[in-house]
């Protein structure tokens, strides 16, 4: 893969090791890979029933002895690997306790990845005025806020008084509390209209009605996503499996737009494509987990009283993620459509 462009490989602090991190072109594949890694994991989950070996488990206690321990303790604990049950740990490794997931518009506003100011640069580039931006399903305006910098003014909408309530405040952001098809700003009036991470929840029909009413002549019409997150390095594979297989049941029926970055979402605009933009943050085990507990999915295992399933991966990722404040890359892959009304 190094000589396809896919990996580079640099030397780590012990000469034993190597580390291995993926390019932008192998960033590019495994966004294209993630909506099949569900079948893939359910194939491993079928050998595993199958020989009765616990390959996952036994494959993260090795991964964590090596993360943990000098040379020659990663020799001799890897070699018990294969003694000891699924998700536990050497005795004296970081553990995690109860109480990861918490919801609410502070959780979100504090948790929620923020979106690269290329992506507000990209959707101002491609306005003729720079007058008036509606940000539609704003939350906690994660994108109202770099959309400001580039605007005169921005109205920035969501139907939850939660999220409205954390969000952050700009001299030319005006919040407002409604539904994206049912809007308050005057007819003809923005030069751009952008609903990020939320188009998938409306009414399309309506919602492009009333973005057509408001809209002026030529306005640009954007849906931007962030696509299923992924880390780089082995823990990706926990993270992936976690996702695509046990928390599957939970999420709503629209999330599949979300996972192929929107490209079955119908858009009814003259439109062009754009080009490929990420959002890379380097967080700690208590960030990713606080990212998390934001998930619609979360939010309805707790409706079925399985919250269990959302603590144990937390106990079982900590337990292998290195030192508790060590931090690791977690990449999501932004796509959008674009057009003008």
């Amino acid at each position: 893969m190094i000589a396809d462009g896919l990996v580079r490989r640099t030397h780590g602090s012990d000469a034993r090791r190597s580390i291995v991190c993926l390019t932008g072109r192998g960033q590019g594949v495994l966004r294209d890979l993630q909506p099949r890694w569900r079948a893939i994991f359910d194939a491993i989950q079928g050998l595993e029933d199958e020989i009765d070996v616990p390959l996952r488990g036994n494959l993260s206690a090795a991964i964590a002895a090596l993360q943990r321990l000098d040379f020659a303790q990663r020799i001799a604990v890897a070699k018990r690997c294969d003694e000891r049950a699924p998700g536990t740990s050497e005795e004296g490794l970081p553990t995690a306790s109860h109480g990861y997931f918490q919801q609410g518009g502070e959780a979100y506003a504090l948790s929620r990845p923020t979106y690269p100011p290329e992506l507000a640069q990209q959707l101002a580039g491609s306005c003729a005025e720079r007058r008036l931006a509606l940000d539609v399903g704003c939350g906690s305006g994660q994108l109202s806020t770099l959309l400001a910098g580039h605007f005169d003014q921005v109205i920035a909408t969501d139907v939850s008084a939660d999220q409205l309530d954390h969000a952050q405040q700009r001299p030319n952001i005006l919040y407002r509390r409604e539904a994206a098809e049912n809007m308050s700003a005057a007819s003809d009036s923005a030069d751009l209209i952008v609903a990020a991470q939320a188009a998938h929840w409306f009414d399309l029909p309506r919602f492009y009605r009333e973005c057509r009413r408001v809209g002026k002549p030529g306005a640009v019409i954007a849906l931007a996503s962030y696509g299923v997150p992924y880390l780089e390095g082995p823990l990706n594979a926990r993270l992936q499996q976690f996702y695509w297989q046990q928390t599957a049941q939970f999420w709503p029926a629209g999330r599949h737009h979300v996972e192929t970055g929107y490209a079955e979402l119908p858009f009814p605009f003259s439109h062009w494509p754009s080009p490929a933009l990420f959002i890379h943050r380097d967080w700690n085990i208590d960030q990713l987990l606080g990212y998390m507990q934001t998930w619609s999915a979360y939010r309805r295992a707790l409706d079925a009283g399985r919250r269990e399933i959302f603590e144990r991966f937390g106990e079982q990722l900590t337990a292998v993620w290195g030192e508790p404040g060590s931090l690791q890359r977690i990449t999501w892959p932004i796509s959008m459509r674009i057009g003008r009304v």
